[in-house]
C-alpha cells in the first residue's frame, strides 16, 4: 500500500536530481489530476439536510438601517443562529429574508445586515432555514432527495430561475429545487462573549455581520472609561495584537465596530467607568463555504433530504499521507504520471532539467493511461458513473398519475 511519502519517494529514487520538494509537487499535481479525471466513488459522500419547523410567537421591531430585531413575548434561543427570518405576516413576502447572526436575550438577535425599509413594530415573523451551508469537502451534487415525498430535488436550478417562478419566495411545503445562493466571508471565525473580569455595571455583548476575519487568534480587551447610561457613557478598546484600538460613545441602537468582523452591543443599561471585559476569538480557516437556497421554503413541517456530493480531498502532505484505498493499491499510477511531468520540464536556466525527454515522457505517459484504464475499470465494478441515456430508461410506473399530482405545480421540477 502506497501513501503520499512513498510515492514522492519512488520519484527521487528513480530521478535523485528532482529533489524533495519537486518529487513532492509532482506528486501533488498527478494526484490532484487524478482526482479531477472522472467521478470516482471515493470521491462520493453522503450527508442530509434538516430543515426545522418554523417558529413564531410574540411580535417583534425592526428599525430602519439597524441589524437589532427586538421582540415582545419571543423566546429566541442559540438555534436560531444561522438560521432565516421574515418580518411581516407569516409566509409574507413584502420585506426580504434575513439571517440571524447572534442571539442577545430571548427578546433580541441581531441580523447579518441592517435592516432595509420602514421601521416596523409589533410585527408577526418566522424564523425557519431556506438556506443551507454545505459541508467544508463540498464540490458539488450528484444527487438530492426528499424521501418523504418520493423523488430527487433539482439541485441545477439558478437564483434567477426562482426569481421568474417566485420572485416574492411565497411558496411554501416540502421542496423541490436548490439553487446557489452565496458563499459564506472569507474569514468566520468564532467571536466569543464579552467576559467581565472587573467591576459590577452592565455587560456588552458581542456580535458579528460577517465573522472574525483576523487569520490569528485573539483577544480584545474593553474598559469603559466614562460611566453612565447609553449616549453618555464612553469606552476605548484594544487588541493584543497591539496593532488596533480605538475610541467610542455608547449607544444601545446600534452594534458598535471594532475590527476585523468584531462588533460590540452594548444593550440599554448604566456601565461603570473602570469596569472591564475581554473577548476571545478564534480563526477559523473552514470557513468560505457555499450556501445553497431550497424551494419551496421548507417551513411547514420538519424534512430530512439526504443528499449524495463529490467531495475535495485535503491536501497531501508527510503530515497527511493517506491516500484513498483504490489509489493506494496502484501508487505506480501516480508515479508514473508524476514522471511525464517530469521529463516535461525544462529545468532553470541555471540548473537545466537532465532528465527532459520527450520520448521519455511519452513513455510515461502510456503507461500512466493504462494505469488509469485499469483503475477507472475497476472503479465502474465498485458503482458505475459514466453511464447515461439519452432518454428516461423504464423502471417501473415513471412520471404516473401519483407523479404528476405531486409535481403538478411545479412541471418543470
Amino acid at each position: 500500500m502506497d501513501d503520499f511519502t512513498t510515492c514522492w519517494n519512488r520519484v527521487l529514487l528513480r530521478v535523485p536530481a528532482a529533489g524533495p520538494d519537486l518529487s513532492q509537487d509532482l506528486i501533488r499535481d498527478a494526484f490532484n489530476q487524478l482526482a479531477e479525471r472522472r467521478e470516482w466513488t471515493w470521491l462520493m459522500k453522503t450527508n442530509s439536510f434538516y430543515s426545522p419547523i418554523y417558529v413564531t410567537g410574540g411580535t417583534v421591531s425592526a428599525i430602519d438601517n439597524s441589524a437589532v430585531v427586538t421582540g415582545v413575548g419571543t423566546t429566541f434561543i442559540q438555534d436560531m443562529v444561522t438560521k432565516q427570518i421574515r418580518i411581516g405576516a407569516i409566509g409574507g413576502s413584502s420585506y426580504p429574508t434575513y439571517t440571524i447572526t447572534q442571539v442577545v436575550s430571548p427578546n433580541m438577535l441581531v441580523l447579518d445586515r441592517p435592516w432595509v425599509g420602514p421601521s416596523l413594530s409589533t410585527q408577526a415573523y418566522v424564523v425557519f432555514q431556506c438556506y443551507f451551508i454545505v459541508p467544508t469537502d463540498f464540490q458539488y451534487f450528484y444527487s438530492v432527495v426528499n424521501p418523504s415525498g418520493n423523488y430527487r430535488l433539482n439541485h441545477d436550478a439558478t437564483q434567477a430561475e426562482l426569481d421568474s417562478y417566485d420572485p416574492q419566495r411565497s411558496q411554501s411545503g416540502i421542496a423541490y429545487a436548490m439553487a446557489y445562493y452565496d458563499t459564506t466571508q472569507n474569514h468566520q471565525g468564532i467571536i466569543g462573549p464579552a467576559l467581565r473580569i472587573q467591576g459590577s455595571g452592565s455587560t456588552p455583548v458581542t456580535t458579528t455581520a460577517v465573522g472574525y476575519s483576523y487569520p490569528e487568534d485573539s483577544i480584545y480587551s474593553i474598559t469603559i472609561t466614562q460611566g453612565g447610561n447609553s449616549g453618555t457613557a464612553q469606552f476605548s478598546w484594544l487588541q493584543d495584537t497591539g496593532t488596533t484600538s480605538g475610541t467610542g460613545v455608547i449607544t444601545s441602537l446600534n452594534p458598535i465596530d471594532l475590527s476585523n468582523g468584531v462588533q460590540v452591543f452594548f444593550p440599554a443599561g448604566v456601565y461603570v467607568a473602570g469596569d472591564v471585559f475581554v473577548i476571545s476569538c478564534q480563526a477559523d480557516a473552514t470557513s468560505g463555504l457555499p450556501r445553497f437556497e431550497m424551494w419551496p421554503r421548507p417551513i411547514n413541517s420538519p424534512y430530512v433530504y439526504p443528499y449524495q456530493y463529490a467531495c475535495k480531498l485535503p491536501a497531501l502532505s508527510d503530515e497527511n499521507p493517506v491516500l484513498p484505498n483504490f489509489v493506494a493499491r496502484r501508487g505506480d499510477v501516480l508515479v508514473e504520471m508524476a514522471l511525464t511531468n517530469l521529463a516535461l520540464w525544462p529545468g532553470t536556466a541555471d540548473s537545466p532539467n537532465p532528465y527532459r525527454d520527450v520520448n521519455v515522457a511519452n513513455i510515461h505517459r502510456a503507461t500512466a493511461e493504462r494505469l488509469i484504464y485499469e483503475l477507472e475499470k475497476k472503479d465502474d465494478d465498485t458503482g458505475i458513473k459514466n453511464l447515461t441515456y439519452q432518454g428516461l430508461p423504464y423502471m417501473g410506473p415513471w412520471r404516473d398519475g401519483s407523479w404528476l399530482q405531486r409535481h403538478a405545480f411545479y412541471p418543470d421540477y
